[in-house]
C-alpha cells in the first residue's frame, strides 16, 4: 500500500558525508514499483579499499509505526548499515551475498555472516519480529549474529513491574497503537505484545542486546522480555543496559549527552565482541 505522511518528514536529512565521523551515507532503492528506499552508510575509509570487510547493521527507524522515514536521522555507527522500514528491504540485501548484488557497497564491504538487526522503540519491536520470521522462513544470504533493541514498544493488557504506577502512559501507548492498526485486537496484539502467539525460543541469533531508559515506563517491558527470553530454552546470551535518568529515546534529542555516548559505546561493544 502507499500512505502520504502527514508529520515527520520535517527532520529528514540529506545523504553525503558527515565530517564530524567521516561516515559517508546514499540511498538506495529496493523497490522500483513502490519506490521504497534505504540509506546505507558505511565509514569513508572503507571505501578507499574492498579488503576489510564490515557488520552489517540494518537499523529500522522509530516513529509509532506511523512517523518517519529512513532518512530522518543520521546516527554515528562506524559500520556498513542499512536504515529502513520493511521486509522486502532484507531480501534484497540479502541478494548482495556472494557480491553480485546491485549495489556496489554491499557487494564490496559487507561481510554477510555478521548481520545485526536493531532499531528504537517501534524499530526494536520491528527488529524482534523480522528476527523471528529469519529463523521460520531461513532467509538466504544473511546470517543473522544479533539483535539489539533500544527503548522497544511493548505492551499488553496485563501489567508487568511497576507499570500500574503510570495508568495515564500506558492508556496513551494504547491510543497510539489502535491509531495505527484500527482492526488490532488491542495491546496483547502480538506486534506489540511479543509473549503472545509467538515462541521466543525461535530466535535465531544466538546474542540480544536490550537498552531501557529508567524514566520510561516501556522500561518495565524490557526487563521483562530479557527475562521471559531466558525462561523460554533459547540457547543464547541477553545483555541489559538501562540509563539512569532518562526517558524514552532520549539519544534522539540528545545525541551527544554522556548517556547517548555510553549506549553508543555499547552497541558497538556488543557488535565488535562476536559471536565469531
Amino acid at each position: 500500500g502507499r500512505i502520504e505522511r502527514l508529520v515527520g518528514t520535517q527532520i529528514d536529512v540529506p545523504p553525503g558525508i558527515d565530517s564530524k565521523t567521516n561516515v559517508e551515507s546514499k540511498d538506495a532503492v529496493y523497490s522500483q514499483e513502490t519506490t521504497q528506499y534505504l540509506r546505507l552508510y558505511v565509514p569513508k575509509n572503507a571505501t578507499s579499499s574492498s579488503a576489510q570487510k564490515l557488520p552489517l547493521l540494518v537499523y529500522f527507524h522509530d516513529g509509532a509505526f506511523f512517523i518517519g522515514t529512513a532518512s530522518s536521522y543520521l546516527l554515528k555507527l562506524l559500520s556498513c548499515r542499512s536504515q529502513c522500514y520493511r521486509r522486502p528491504a532484507l531480501k534484497w540485501l540479502a541478494s548482495h551475498y556472494g557480491g553480485n548484488g546491485h549495489e556496489k557497497w554491499l557487494n564490496r564491504h559487507v561481510d554477510f555472516n555478521k548481520v545485526y538487526l536493531s532499531g528504537d522503540s517501534t524499530g526494536a519491536n520491528i527488529s524482534h519480529h523480522m528476527a523471528i520470521r529469519i529463523g521460520k522462513e531461513k532467509l538466504d544470504g544473511i546470517n543473522l549474529a544479533g539483535i539489539m533493541l533500544i527503548h522497544p514498544y511493548f505492551g499488553g493488557k496485563e501489567p508487568v513491574g511497576d507499570e500500574t504506577k503510570d495508568p495515564d502512559k500506558r492508556a496513551k501507548i494504547e491510543r497510539f497503537w489502535r491509531l495505527v492498526s484500527p482492526t488490532t485486537s488491542g495491546t496483547d496484539d502480538p506486534w506489540i505484545n511479543p509473549f503472545k502467539d509467538q515462541s521466543l525460543a525461535s530466535l535465531v541469533c544466538s546474542r540480544v542486546l536490550v537498552c531501557v531508559a529508567e524514566k520510561d515506563v516501556l522500561r518495565h517491558r524490557g526487563w521483562y522480555y530479557c527475562e521471559r527470553l531466558k525462561k523460554t530454552g533459547w540457547k543464547g546470551e541477553v545483555e541489559m543496559m538501562e540509563s539512569k535518568g532518562e526517558d524514552n529515546v532520549f539519544p534522539l534529542l540528545e545525541p551527544t549527552c554522556d548517556s547517548a555516548m555510553a549506549k553508543l559505546k555499547k552497541v558497538a561493544a556488543f557488535m565488535n565482541q562476536g559471536p565469531w
